[in-house]
């Protein structure tokens, strides 16, 4: 049951949509905790803590209300829609 909840850095970064480094350096900051293996220094993740994670991630992303406009004049413009 233990090797269940707990997650190697590649699994986390997966989960998360990061890269493997990203994790890395946000263990070290302090954003997720991690267990060090003794003997190999390998990181595992706890599965709760990664999800907490997730959510947090997911949850301060802004809605997108709407999408650049390109108009196809010539040369394509990339319009935002508050220029429009």
């Amino acid at each position: 049951m233990y090797a269940e909840q707990r997650l190697s850095v590649r699994e986390t970064a997966r989960r998360l949509g990061v890269h493997e480094n990203t994790v890395r350096n946000w263990e070290e900051r302090g954003l997720i905790r991690a267990v060090k293996l003794p003997g190999s220094g390998y990181r595992r993740f706890d599965l709760a803590e990664v999800e907490r994670l997730r959510n947090e991630m997911l949850h301060d992303l802004a809605p997108a209300v709407e999408g650049p406009v390109i108009r196809p004049r010539g040369r394509k413009q990339i319009v935002h829609g508050d220029e429009q």
